[in-house]
């Protein structure tokens, strides 16, 4: 059986009208992520850093490209390509599917909101059988920093109609029926498709989402940009309002144990059928070893910096390691601040739980 070693990836900046200046210097140092960068900024304000995606060919510069390991500047989408490397990359976890091409099911980023994101919707299960080109978004917002007086705005009060809620729109008082919520440094925000949400001015987060680029605006925050337009129907096709809107609870997640130790705290921050999240703080010099546990792990470092064979230099913030369902092992440590790290572990059809991404820590 092949089995491919650990390896990182190359993230791709996008330009965002609401985008700021945080994201070089966030994402780690490496020569080709800061050139990268600085094209993208030659191009105007950027707002995503894109460090695992295999989208469609509909969306421009959608894969991500292999750093290490895997092999000389393959795309996500060519592992999965080659029957082999599917196997070794993917093991139980089952890939996307959609037109009949085969995708990797995780979409991460990191967004830098300098401006409000637009007020939006993503499209529901429901909408995406009879939109197939239109995946289904659910997501995860991991808050990494945020200004003093940031905030995350998160539904639509409970005791509002359908026709009252499209009553603010058209009068622009949309703002009056949101609830809103100050963007903290470690907030874990749950969005489910259908809930209406937008990211605040001022905040830095990590994304974990479903393998979707497909947003329905609602309102703009009185932005008139034709590459932006309003998609007001869809969006009233998917909203959630009322009860359904579950805002109290992780809709779609599972409560997780968290776990304090002398050298690591696991926190378990959502599990759906989508992806298992957590986040590792990991004391210094503490080793982390993993071995290949039948599905993909995604490993993003949040802070500090790790050690690890088969890298040849520490990895540090802003990289993500991919390891793949059947990889050649991890072995090594973290450094002398410690490391935290966001851990994305793909589902396994044969398992109802993933004890921490199958690591083992000494």
């Amino acid at each position: 059986m092949v089995a491919l070693p650990p390896f990182l990836v190359h993230p791709i900046f996008r330009n965002r009208v609401w985008g700021g200046n945080r994201l070089g210097p966030w994402l780690a140092p490496t020569t080709t992520a800061s050139d990268a960068y600085q094209r993208a900024r030659t191009r105007g304000s950027v707002g995503e850093a894109w460090l695992v995606a295999d989208l469609p060919p509909t969306t421009l510069e959608g894969k991500t490209r292999v750093a290490s390991g895997g092999g000389s500047d393959e795309t996500l989408a060519d592992l999965l390509n080659n029957p082999l490397t599917r196997r070794a990359l993917m093991g139980r976890a089952l890939p996307r599917t959609v037109e009949g091409q085969l995708g990797f099911p995780l979409l991460l980023k990191v967004l830098d909101a300098a401006q409000n994101l637009s007020v939006q919707v993503h499209p529901s299960a429901q909408f995406s059988k009879s939109n197939p080109l239109m995946q289904e978004k659910s997501e995860l917002w991991f808050v990494l920093d945020a200004d003093e007086d940031a905030l995350i705005y998160r539904g639509i009060r409970a005791d509002i109609s359908r026709e009252q809620f499209a009553e603010h729109v058209q009068s622009n008082t949309l703002l009056d029926i949101m609830l809103s919520q100050p963007a903290r440094r470690g907030d874990c925000i749950w969005l489910p498709s259908g809930v209406c949400h937008a990211l605040g001015a001022g905040v830095l987060v990590a994304e974990v989402q479903t393998p979707s680029d497909t947003t329905f605006r609602i309102w703009d925050w009185g932005r008139q940009d034709p590459a932006r337009p309003l998609r007001l129907d869809e969006a009233m096709e998917c909203l959630l309002l009322g009860d359904d809107q579950r805002l109290d609870e992780f809709d779609m997640a599972l409560p997780r144990p968290n776990v304090h130790g002398a050298s690591i705290s696991i926190e378990g921050l959502v599990k759906t059928k989508w992806f298992d999240v957590e986040r590792w703080v990991v004391q210094p010099n503490t080793r982390l070893s993993h071995d290949g546990v039948g599905v993909p792990v995604v490993w993003t470092i949040l802070e500090g910096a790790l050690s690890a064979a088969p890298f040849s230099r520490p990895i540090c913030r802003g990289s993500t390691i991919v390891l793949p369902a059947e990889h050649s092992g991890l072995d090594g440590s973290s450094g002398g601040d410690g490391v935290v790290i966001l851990v994305t572990t793909l589902p396994d059809p044969l398992k109802n739980t993933v004890d921490f991404g199958g690591s083992r820590i000494a």
